[in-house]
């Protein structure tokens, strides 16, 4: 009897418990929320508070809302006057749709993958159109705004806005900045 009592005052109490906790969750100020059923997305949640889903049938998946910063691994790129160059780049970035974020990459790390695709890729073209000392000193503010604008536009279809792309460094690749350190020394 008091093993039966035991067992059905435990299964009482997991009971309550994930039911308690699970279909409650909170939105913070600095996020939204895509809803999702079976895989489809049936709610976006743009107000911050405490909202209920459905346990074991709603997932919910969090987006930022906030301006990102994206910060580039230094790659090389080739001018127009056949110069490489080594660019280290950063971006300021937002989620500006969660839903259509959501439905092309399920998650804020893949916007950020595709994200750096359209940038990296805008870079080398604008990039590739100018000299070397174009993009190192007189029109690199023009540049980057032009580079700006296009990745934009490229990630708009993505629900995504790219506010701000700039370099950070542009550098020689480092074989070539042996070679003309070894011609200073000589």
């Amino acid at each position: 009897m008091k093993q039966n009592l035991l067992i059905g005052v435990i299964l009482v109490f997991g009971l309550l418990l994930v039911l308690g906790l699970s279909p409650f969750f909170v939105v913070d100020l600095t996020e939204t929320a895509i809803v999702v059923a079976l895989g489809k997305p049936v709610q976006t949640i743009t107000e911050p508070g405490l909202k209920f889903k459905i346990p074991f049938y709603h997932q919910v998946t969090f987006f930022d809302k906030r301006y990102l910063d994206y910060d580039a691994p230094a790659r090389d790129v080739i001018t127009s006057d056949k110069k490489s160059l080594v660019i280290d780049n950063f971006a300021k970035w937002r989620i500006v749709d969660p839903l259509k974020v959501y439905q092309a990459f399920q998650t804020q790390r893949g916007a950020l993958q595709r994200l750096d695709d359209i940038i990296y890729s805008e870079l080398r073209v604008e990039l590739g159109r100018h000299e070397l000392g174009e993009i190192v000193a007189a029109n690199r503010a023009l540049i980057m705004k032009v580079v700006s604008d296009r990745s934009n536009e490229k990630a708009s279809a993505y629900g995504l806005e790219v506010l701000d792309v700039r370099i950070k460094r542009a550098d020689l690749p480092e074989q070539n900045e042996k070679a003309i350190f070894q011609r200073m020394q000589a």
